[in-house]
């Protein structure tokens, strides 16, 4: 890119009220607009292959009945593996509406996407989005976020929430392969720990594990210490900002920030030990994968919200 197309793109972007608070990378994929609908971020669960077997049936993944069969024998089964039926939180629209104030609406409009838990300790829930970039080079998300607890019983709720979660799924391209190389799958993720055990914690973490995209184990940034905003009442909401980036060619972070403070993660990777193996090292059928989610924990048997006003992905060629 040369200077004056990069000029005119920042000027472009900085004449557009929904792009002036973010700061996009050259090719920009999506931009969600919460008050214009939910764009596609949808919840999390395992994929399956028909109601029962059958002839041809994709055989790495269950039945459906096998997916029943397996909650119901294990209630403590991983997030990814339990199909979406029961009690359960989804992502939806909300246009944070309260007893005390009525509506108090999105940091830009209306509507932010909530991601509630269930009222119960160890909920965990996760809003979806999956993509593929046609540039491999850097990936970037950035959101304005905030997050509460059910202000039903007009407590601050600040303990009951364990932990945020910024989570990446990524596949290579299969097309590597006539280079030579082997198609890598690989899961940065954040995780901001909020609290434990009914005090603060206020410590990002960085994925190191290998049993799931979502479940760890996690190891704290050397730097990771932060105090988000969070205010001093139930209903008052106060929005942090974030940007995350990653290098898809170089499969490491690059740069990550939030609420006013750059984090020292360059350079860093996904490498855990044991490795990937078998069906989590698998890109079958999602070659070019970026999955990106959203999530939150609750640390207390109370519901937790976790709001995004907008979330804009962008990409580079380099």
């Amino acid at each position: 890119m040369n200077e004056t197309t990069d000029s005119f793109r920042q000027a472009l972007r900085h004449s557009d009220p929904k792009l002036i608070r973010f700061n996009p990378l050259e090719r920009i994929l999506h931009v969600d607009d919460f008050n214009q609908g939910q764009h596609g971020w949808q919840g999390y669960f395992p994929d399956y292959d028909g109601w029962d077997d059958y002839p041809g049936r994709y055989q790495p993944v269950d039945a459906v009945t096998q997916a029943v069969e397996k909650a119901r024998k294990d209630p403590k089964l991983r997030i990814d593996r339990k199909l979406p039926f029961g009690p359960r939180a989804v992502p939806m629209l909300s246009s944070l509406t309260s007893w005390d104030v009525g509506t108090a609406g999105s940091l830009s409009g209306t509507y932010a996407l909530k991601i509630p838990t269930l009222p119960q300790a160890g909920s965990k829930v996760f809003a979806q989005k999956r993509l593929g970039s046609p540039w491999r080079g850097k990936f970037r998300v950035e959101t304005w976020f905030c997050f509460k607890t059910d202000p039903a019983d007009f407590q601050l709720g600040e303990t009951d929430i364990r932990a945020l979660y910024l989570t990446f799924d990524v596949m290579d391209l299969h097309h590597v392969r006539e280079q030579g190389q082997e198609p890598h799958r690989w899961w940065p993720a954040l995780r901001y720990h909020n609290a434990e055990n009914g005090k603060l914690v206020r410590r990002w973490q960085a994925n190191i594990g290998s049993e799931g995209v979502k479940d760890g184990p996690w190891e704290y940034l050397a730097d990771g210490q932060q105090d988000l905003g969070y205010n001093r009442g139930p209903t008052k909401y106060q929005w942090n900002y974030l940007r995350f980036t990653f290098d898809l060619a170089r499969r490491e972070y690059v740069d990550f920030h939030c609420h006013g403070k750059e984090f020292n993660v360059k350079g860093r990777r996904h490498e855990p030990q044991p490795p990937l193996e078998g069906w989590r090292a698998s890109t079958d059928k999602c070659p070019g994968l970026v999955g990106t989610g959203f999530g939150i924990e609750a640390a207390a048997d109370k519901r937790c919200f976790l709001y995004l006003d907008g979330v804009v992905v962008s990409a580079s060629e380099s």
